[in-house]
């Protein structure tokens, strides 16, 4: 009987372990702050709430889900698609010295490939795209693109390094509003 409440315990006690984390990555010009939490709303998936800044006080908060699948057929492999919402100030691209207000809805995707003889280096690539029908403000089109390399240093820390390019295509102006466009270092705590 004990057996099996310790073992119950410690079932529960994982999925909650690792159902929340914290993700912080640092570039010469940006800084970005993510906060994600595991649901079960399809499958194996993700909430998540970020915030960025760069060098030149543009701000960009966002919010979204990313459901993910790992592929039975390839060991290691997980695609992912997702949704998010993406509001930013971009100080940069603005007329008459005002901020300019831009938001859009982005659906994404997400590759990751964890290494099957090493399942602590993985390869990771994301992309999200927004048109403009669903771009908001003075923008055209949002675009994000990230790719990074990924070494988990315990099973609740992981440190990588990566390349990330967020854009907003302005409209009327040959310019864009770019919030980062840079490699990053970060580290993600799961608790």
């Amino acid at each position: 009987m004990l057996r099996r409440l310790v073992a119950v315990s410690l079932l529960a006690f994982s999925s909650v372990a690792f159902a929340d984390a914290i993700d912080i990555s640092l570039s010469n010009t940006a800084a970005q702050f993510k906060y994600s939490k595991a649901t079960g709303i399809a499958g194996k998936s993700d909430v998540f709430a970020s915030f960025m800044y760069n060098d030149v006080n543009s701000v960009l908060g966002e919010a979204g889900l990313l459901v993910l699948n790992e592929e039975g057929n390839v060991p290691g492999l997980s695609i992912g698609v997702g949704a998010k919402a993406v509001a930013a100030t971009l100080n940069k691209y603005s007329v008459n010295n005002n901020k300019q207000l831009v938001s859009a809805v982005a659906l994404g995707a997400q590759l990751r490939f964890e290494v099957p003889a090493d399942r602590r280096i993985a390869f990771v690539g994301e992309y999200h795209y927004a048109p403009k029908i669903i771009s908001f403000g003075d923008t055209e089109r949002y675009t994000q693109a990230a790719a990074r390399v990924e070494y988990s240093i315990s099973p609740l820390v992981q440190a990588y390094v990566g390349f990330r390019s967020t854009t907003f295509f302005i409209v009327n102006n040959t310019d864009r509003g770019v919030l980062d466009n840079s490699i990053h270092l970060g580290v993600r705590l799961s608790f």
